[in-house]
């Protein structure tokens, strides 16, 4: 697995020459993949690489097979927020781990609101669900009752982060 903030700069390599710049990557959370990587030309604009043009992802470059001229529908912005699946606001997305073979997004890596300062450490969420109609992301209702239960005072979570 690699993280994506890791890739964002690295030089993709096309054609036996460099394209550009690794800008950004088009995600599709709802099912756990890589839609595209957007890339800067610099002068020349920006260029699209879809995941099976993706021949590898090495340490420090990507190689494609090909790419193709840029279209805003292929940029889609990730989510930000995530909720429990009580519907509590339960943090923001940080960043995402990808496979690197498959380009399939294995986890999210998420920064928990609303707790105290000494527990506002990153997570990495496995198993999470982006449902059709809501722009957010869920996850398992533990987060939420771990709220709950230290705000009475009476009882910890069974399922700690």
């Amino acid at each position: 697995m690699v993280r994506m903030s890791i890739l964002r700069n690295y030089p993709v390599i096309c054609g036996k020459k460099q394209l550009g710049l690794l800008q950004s990557i088009s995600l599709d959370t709802a099912q756990k993949r890589v839609c595209a990587l957007i890339v800067s030309c610099g002068m020349r604009g920006k260029r699209v690489v879809l995941p099976e043009d993706v021949e590898s992802i090495a340490d420090g470059f990507i190689l494609a097979g090909r790419s193709q001229k840029y279209k805003r529908g292929l940029e889609t912005s990730p989510c930000v927020f995530v909720r429990d699946t009580t519907g509590l606001l339960a943090g923001r997305v940080t960043d995402y781990a990808i496979d690197e073979q498959t380009l399939g997004i294995e986890a999210i890596e998420m920064i928990p609101g609303y707790l105290p300062a000494e527990r506002r450490n990153r997570l990495w969420m496995y198993a999470y669900v982006r449902p059709e109609s809501a722009p957010e992301l869920t996850v398992p209702a533990c987060l939420g009752s771990e709220l709950i239960f230290s705000r009475e005072g009476t009882e910890i979570c069974a399922c700690p982060p």
